[in-house]
């Protein structure tokens, strides 16, 4: 078998198996050469995307139980096989596509391999071909938005506070986001400005990520505070899925792309912005932070309560606090 073919094999198979799936493209088999050795990618054909416990893993490749260990933990390294380390006896299985997928591991912990600046700018053409084949492809929002906590109304309830809603995680922490870092790789004269430790975990997928040098860990009130930086920054909290919390904006990111396609790819949050006449000054600080284009200011300022995500970014920056969150009518 040729180190072309087990590449297509693994593309095949995350096609296959994974949740939202990619199709086969030359973008993603560009990845997983540089992200996989032969023998990993071979590997990984046994253990798939289901994965399996070690004992089950060594029945199903033959291979030695602690030599298999040693392999299943080099690959974890390299963000290609994830389980979580505070379990017992820890389900193994090969990283896919969806949150904490291919697109992102292999740059969470910045630049630590040879392979790592080639795989980064490989990833932004990766991004966008996930983006428009699979993403776009779905025809509903994927991306559930979550109100900025200093933006919250005093009616929202524990389930529809992140803050909250991440308290018993048990473990936190904070990693590069792998969208700027690609695309500051391939556009240096166009990169992002805003903060770059940004894409967050809690609870298995942050153990894993701290145990594999991919992350910073994070008490609970520095991830809290981390998300009032991002906020802050102008960026909309999204996902808090499968442990993967993303602060987004509309410059690199991936979600982005498929929104300013006119996908629906947002799940708004339960509220929208509103603003109160009798503070606003008009200065439109609050248009130009919003990402999605929802407020116009034009003599009086203007909240398109359809096209508002519910995210908070324009709340913290109004300087005479004119802007703030409502429920939904």
């Amino acid at each position: 078998m040729t180190n072309d073919s087990i590449y297509q094999q693994l593309a095949e198979m995350i096609a296959q198996e994974d949740e939202v799936g990619m199709p086969v493209m030359p973008s993603l088999v560009k990845i997983l050469s540089l992200q996989f050795m032969p023998d990993e990618a071979a590997l990984a054909l046994k253990v798939r995307i289901a994965g399996g416990t070690l004992s089950e893993l060594a029945e199903r490749t033959t291979l030695d139980p602690a030599i298999l260990k040693t392999k299943l933990l080099k690959m974890a390294d390299h963000g290609t096989i994830v389980y979580d380390p505070a379990a017992e006896d820890p389900v193994y299985r090969v990283t896919g596509m969806v949150a904490g997928g291919l697109t992102e591991t292999g740059l969470w912990g910045g630049i630590r391999f040879p392979y790592t600046v080639a795989l980064g700018k490989a990833i932004t053409t990766l991004m966008k071909d996930h983006a428009e084949t699979a993403l776009a492809k779905l025809g509903f929002g994927y991306t559930p938005v979550w109100a900025a906590q200093a933006a919250l109304p005093k009616d929202a309830s524990l389930s529809e506070n992140l803050a909250e809603v991440i308290r018993e995680a048990g473990h936190w922490s904070v990693s590069p986001c792998p969208c700027r870092f690609s695309h500051g790789l391939v556009e240096s004269k166009d990169a992002c400005n805003h903060m770059m430790e940004t894409c967050m975990h809690t609870g298995a997928l942050s153990r894993w990520a701290v145990r594999h040098g991919m992350a910073r860990e994070l008490t609970y009130e520095q991830a809290l505070d981390q998300l009032r930086l991002c906020n802050e920054d102008g960026l909309v909290h999204t996902i808090n899925i499968y442990g993967q919390i993303c602060n987004c904006c509309n410059h690199s990111c991936a979600i982005f792309h498929t929104f300013k396609m006119g996908v629906p790819t947002f799940i708004p949050s339960p509220f929208t912005a509103r603003t109160n006449p009798e503070r606003c000054n008009t200065c439109a600080e609050c248009s130009g932070r919003c990402p999605v284009n929802a407020i116009q200011v034009d003599g009086h300022t203007m909240v398109d309560a359809a096209a508002c995500i519910g995210c908070g970014v324009c709340v913290p920056s109004c300087p005479t606090k004119a802007m703030s969150l409502v429920r939904r009518g």
